[in-house]
């Protein structure tokens, strides 16, 4: 079983498999999922939006045009509705017929397998949050699978970590559940290490394209874990574990594990005799 207290233990970098085997398979699928598992990743990365009857579904965009062959928004349909949808042709005719999973049933799937980064999209976010709102039932859904050293949550709308550390503290929990700072655009080393201690938070997840051997350092001093995204080409890869990254966050995982164990064995191979 590969979660997260487990993973701090491997001295390589973490496989982290974006929407699941995002290059081969229809993202944010079980296929995908289980695709992901069986090439080896440490991790899959999977996004959550609402549906009209305020179940978490796992979909990436607000609406189902790009993914599934349904219209409209995402929150206008029910899980009934959302269910009927087929959610793999768009990739390939192979997939036909694969369904957009509940969060419920991505985290039954993975448990005892692998761990999850949970990336809540920024439209389910509500202002003021009603009592189920979705970092609500993510929380209450993970305590009740005794996922909590399974799951990361990560979002771009950092104000919503306060919230799910108040759950925590208002339902008596001791282990807040940990977070992740996804960060789109550039920002200076001090101010991106300033965000993550103001949040309390266990790693950040920056656009490759602002990732610097300096920022891994800093980063990593401060006590926190950084994972880019999204990183596919072979040679980037190599760089960013030569760097220093805790992990990488790929739409091919079988590649990303393969560089990474291949790199391991030659540092080993490397390392002077003690």
């Amino acid at each position: 079983m590969k979660n997260i207290i487990r993973m701090e233990r491997v001295k390589r970098p973490w496989v982290v498999a974006h929407r699941g085997y995002r290059g081969l398979y229809p993202e944010n699928t079980l296929v995908a999922f289980e695709a992901a598992i069986a090439a080896g990743a440490d991790m899959v990365e999977a996004d959550v939006c609402l549906t009209r009857d305020r179940v978490p579904v796992v979909i990436h965009d607000k609406t189902l045009y790009r993914t599934t062959n349904g219209k409209g928004l995402v929150s206008e349909h029910s899980l009934s509705e959302i269910k009927e949808l087929d959610a793999g042709s768009w990739f390939s005719a192979e997939f036909k017929g694969e369904a957009i999973p509940t969060l419920e049933e991505l985290l039954q799937l993975v448990k005892g397998k692998i761990s999850v980064n949970i990336e809540i999209k920024n439209d389910s976010i509500e202002s003021p949050a009603p009592s189920d709102a979705i970092e609500v039932q993510i929380c209450e859904l993970v305590e009740r699978l005794e996922m909590e050293d399974s799951v990361l949550i990560s979002s771009f709308e950092h104000f919503i970590f306060p919230r799910i550390q108040r759950w925590y503290r208002n339902h008596g929990k001791s282990n807040v559940i940990r977070i992740a700072l996804l960060q789109g655009v550039p920002l200076l080393e001090d101010l991106a290490l300033g965000l993550c201690q103001r949040q309390n938070a266990y790693s950040y997840h920056p656009d490759e394209n602002f990732v610097t051997p300096s920022l891994i350092e800093i980063m990593k001093a401060g006590g926190f874990r950084i994972f880019p995204y999204t990183i596919n080409d072979e040679k980037r890869m190599e760089q960013l574990i030569n760097w220093g990254v805790t992990g990488i966050i790929s739409d091919e995982p079988k590649l990303l594990s393969k560089v990474v164990h291949k790199m391991k064995g030659m540092n080993e191979k490397s390392a002077p005799p003690f």
